[in-house]
């Protein structure tokens, strides 16, 4: 049976008692609420905090470019040891601009297009330099084969 208590005075009442020994009120039959401990009301779970996601703005300038193509081609056709970083910077400009870093982009960008100019100009330098070396020599060659021609 639940614990009843006094209207008038809150005081515990006996189990069978019909009168609340501290005031002599008359209980009554049913269980009043008004004085009955009151169950703790559930609390509704903690909902968690919708946060919204941060959205990343693309600039209104376009994307820069990254100069792969040429990279590799100038990577393999002129020079090997210059072509490398150009391709490595080549490979960072899209993987800066999709994470939202435009300016390491721009400058991943800049740096491909410069180390793949180097490697153009070096390794065209040494093919005109290959290229001359071997008709100077070629002409000294032929001019020598000439001139022991009378020789013989």
């Amino acid at each position: 049976m639940a614990t009843r208590f006094c209207t008038q005075c809150g005081q515990q009442l006996p189990e069978n008692g019909r009168f609340c020994t501290n005031c002599g009120t008359p209980v009554p039959e049913e269980p009043q609420q008004a004085y009955s401990q009151p169950e703790p009301e559930p609390q509704p779970a903690p909902q968690p905090e919708y946060v919204q996601p941060e959205v990343k703005r693309q600039p209104t300038m376009p994307k820069p470019n990254n100069y792969l193509a040429l990279s590799i081609l100038a990577t393999i056709f002129c020079c090997l040891p210059f072509g490398i970083p150009a391709i490595v910077f080549s490979a960072k400009v899209d993987n800066f601009w999709n994470a939202g870093n435009f300016q390491a982009a721009e400058d991943a960008s800049r740096k491909a297009r410069n180390w793949m100019l180097v490697s153009v100009i070096v390794g065209g330098v040494a093919i005109i330099a290959y290229v001359a070396l071997v008709m100077f020599f070629g002409g000294v060659a032929a001019l020598g084969a000439g001139a022991l021609e009378g020789l013989y």
